[in-house]
């Protein structure tokens, strides 16, 4: 028996007017084609696809991995071009590794394209038509997924991460791959649409309201006649027409697992004037940095995440500490991406113009170089990234980094590439909603949530969403349609 295996990663922020071009998977990311190259990968980076690799081959299976590509950070849409290219790739990659009995897609589920909201929604459409593919079809997604009706139909069973911050990559490629070494001929799968977005502050996956439905979910699952149960606490920065909260079951009962979505999602959605999305005042962030601690604090920019899609031009911590710049007790690491402030910084320049506030700052040049660095906390280990060109500029307690370019920076690696030390710093920013708390081992408490410019805001409201199709909340406090339920067959 065969298996196909591909793994494409790609998160969008409609809301972030960037368009995102190749070189942000190609320099910035991870693109690897053919299965010598993705072997060699997978050896080196946990990641679904080495997951399922493990679990195919104790199985007896023949497993052909024959592509990975993710993206160095979430962005705006791929550009039309960008995504041609992806697309042409994964299909000839597929194509080539033909005949299989099985194919397993690990992707994100919240990519979108310039004309196209739903890019898996048109890849698992592509695999079923373009390539008549009729055999098994197993899908992994991050639980950011803005799962559709389009992804379910061309996918035979379904599996999701499972931990918020994520760190269940290996694991969940175990899961798909028991899926595909399964008899799921008779599933279905059950979507319940939640009309519901969820402050991403508020879904830790070990403690709290997010915890007690991962865990109820995972009660549910021992039940006859259900086989997978994922949670999906969306992107929420995605104006798109299909926009919510999910519950997904594969299972081969429709009358048991309509009646545990249905019940999963009332549960959940009666929840929603209990989210938190645990920004702090400014007086109390600046307050607690006057006492350095054992562990660096983690100042964490809810507005201008990159990992939510943003592009990280916020200045706005910048702004906020400039003036105690030499009061703190302990060294203070921000960064901020200013293509202008860096090429200044290459000039031997002292007064800079920083982020979108426009920040005058006057400082020494400390660093300069390319940002690349391998993440080595407990989230995305061994993956390789890049901020592009950068700097590092000293003025008091602060050590500013300037990039080019966007990056995940929830992990020490993204300063320490810089010359700087992370952890023996008094406190360390990060354009991160929770990676932060993989990446640096730290417990919530250490995170001192702040609001900013960006497009990654917790405010939903604020946000124009023009293409949702039903009434949503928090725009709308009582939906007039809270929950839907579909099913596959």
């Amino acid at each position: 028996m065969k298996a196909i295996i591909a793994q494409f990663i790609f998160e969008s922020n409609t809301f972030n007017p960037v368009e995102a071009e190749l070189e942000l998977f190609t320099n910035g990311g991870t693109w690897c084609i053919g299965e010598t190259t993705v072997n060699t990968w997978a050896n080196n980076v946990p990641s679904q696809l080495s997951g399922s690799l493990e679990v195919l081959e104790a199985g007896g299976w023949t497993a052909a991995p024959v592509l990975a590509i993710m993206c160095g950070s979430p962005a705006g849409r791929l550009s039309k071009t960008c995504f041609a290219t992806i697309r042409s790739e994964i299909a000839a990659a597929l194509y080539a590794a033909l005949p299989a009995e099985a194919m397993l897609l690990h992707l994100h589920g919240s990519a979108c394209a310039i004309g196209e909201d739903d890019v898996e929604g048109n890849l698992l459409e592509m695999v079923r038509h373009e390539l008549a593919f009729a055999g098994k079809l197993v899908v992994s997604l991050d639980l950011h997924a803005n799962v559709t009706r389009r992804m379910l139909l061309n996918t035979s069973a379904l599996t999701a991460y499972r931990t918020m911050p994520h760190t269940d990559f290996v694991a969940t490629g175990h899961r798909a791959a028991h899926l595909v070494m399964q008899d799921t001929s008779a599933c279905i799968i059950t979507l319940a649409k939640i009309a519901a977005l969820i402050p991403p502050t508020d879904t830790n996956d070990a403690e709290g309201r997010f915890a007690n439905i991962l865990h109820h979910a995972r009660r549910l699952e021992t039940n006859s006649g259900i086989v997978d149960i994922s949670i999906f606490p969306v992107q929420p920065w995605l104006d798109v027409p299909e926009i919510g909260t999910s519950i997904v079951i594969t299972g081969n009962d429709p009358t048991i697992a309509r009646t545990t979505a249905q019940d999963l999602a009332q549960i959940w959605y009666a929840q929603r004037d209990e989210w938190a999305t645990g920004v702090k005042p400014w007086e109390e962030i600046k307050m607690l940095l006057r006492q350095k601690q054992s562990s660096p604090w983690i100042l964490v920019d809810s507005a201008d995440a990159t990992t939510g899609g943003a592009g990280g031009h916020s200045a706005e911590l910048l702004r906020q500490l400039l003036p105690l710049s030499y009061d703190f007790p302990g060294s203070v690491l921000l960064w901020v991406v200013d293509e202008t402030a860096v090429r200044a910084a290459y000039c031997g320049a002292s007064q800079f113009t920083i982020g979108e506030q426009s920040v005058e700052l006057t400082a020494h040049v400390q660093w300069t170089g390319e940002g690349r660095f391998i993440a080595r906390g407990q989230s995305y280990t061994g993956q390789r990234f890049s901020m592009g060109q950068a700097a590092v500029l000293k003025t008091g307690q602060l050590h500013v980094v300037v990039s080019t370019a966007p990056s995940v920076a929830a992990d020490p690696a993204f300063y320490e590439c810089v010359g700087l030390l992370p952890d023996e710093a008094l406190a360390v920013h990060t354009k991160s909603l929770a990676g932060w708390k993989a990446g640096y081992g730290a417990s919530r408490d250490r995170g001192l949530i702040f609001d900013g410019l960006g497009c990654t805001t917790l405010n939903f409201d604020q946000l124009p969403y023009h293409n949702c199709q039903r009434e949503i909340f928090p725009m709308s406090r009582n939906p007039n349609f809270p929950i839907t339920l579909w099913q596959s067959n």
